[in-house]
């Protein structure tokens, strides 16, 4: 079931023109698996931490509520989310002998908001830092690979939406360096954080081999970094999942 949500979700995704349309694809394929409501946090811009903003996404009164107590300062999610480049769950975090207003805000959250939150977070190359969150009133029961393909969507959800939210377009594709469907593919898990040894895993062939694409493609498109290359990747409209043959 993720595979087939995820895929229409990635195929009606790029070709979104508004913001909203972007959300309400996101929306659809998270109501697919389970949850029911999802928003795009802004965490650090490349200068430093900010106060958590929705840039996209469900305004729930209780974010409001949330902003105004200033719950970041006792919510474990947020540091979490700082450190982990993995998506976790709202009880991964959670201990029983966390300090009373740290329960007590967990309490009042699935009062107020959701049961269960799964967040991804989203690293951007130079320190910019957002997550996406992910509600739901069940306990969440995915597989790694499951929740693998939740991250890889919800990254280019968070790219896309980006794009969409300042107003810019991407490159026409015609005007690109042709690439090879495995190049295609490299770089698609690379811009969504897997290293090459995870590349490497879910294609079937070796890192070595990663890096060598990877390498190549960054000769195509005239950049020095991975950093580069994923900023390129991105403006430019390579992310095309009809492209990848991955689901």
């Amino acid at each position: 079931m993720v595979s087939v949500a995820a895929s229409e979700f990635l195929t009606t995704a790029t070709r979104c023109e508004t913001a909203e349309a972007l959300h309400a694809s996101l929306l659809t394929f998270a109501q697919a698996l389970g949850f029911h409501s999802a928003m795009f946090v802004n965490l650090a811009n490349a200068g430093g931490p900010v106060l958590p903003k929705v840039l996209l996404g469900d305004l729930d009164p209780w974010i409001d509520y949330y902003t105004e107590q200033n719950f970041a300062r006792l919510d474990p999610t947020v540091p979490m989310a700082f450190r982990s480049r993995t998506p976790f769950t709202w009880r991964s975090v959670e201990r029983p002998d966390a300090p009373r207003p740290v329960r007590e805000f967990f309490g009042e959250a699935r009062d107020g908001w959701a049961d269960e939150g799964l967040i991804v977070p989203i690293h951007g190359p130079f320190g910019e830092f957002s997550v996406v969150n992910l509600l739901c009133d069940e306990p969440i029961k995915l597989s790694k690979p499951e929740i693998g393909i939740i991250q890889a969507a919800c990254q280019l959800y968070a790219s896309l939406g980006l794009t969409l939210a300042t107003g810019a377009l991407p490159l026409p594709l015609d005007n690109l360096p042709a690439l090879t469907k495995r190049e295609l593919q490299c770089l698609f898990w690379m811009c969504v954080g897997k290293h090459d040894v995870e590349t490497g895993r879910i294609l079937g062939i070796s890192a070595h081999t990663v890096r060598g694409y990877i390498d190549s493609i960054k000769v195509k498109l005239g950049v020095e970094t991975r950093p580069e290359l994923s900023i390129r990747a991105q403006a430019s409209g390579l992310l095309v999942p009809d492209r990848h043959g991955m689901f």
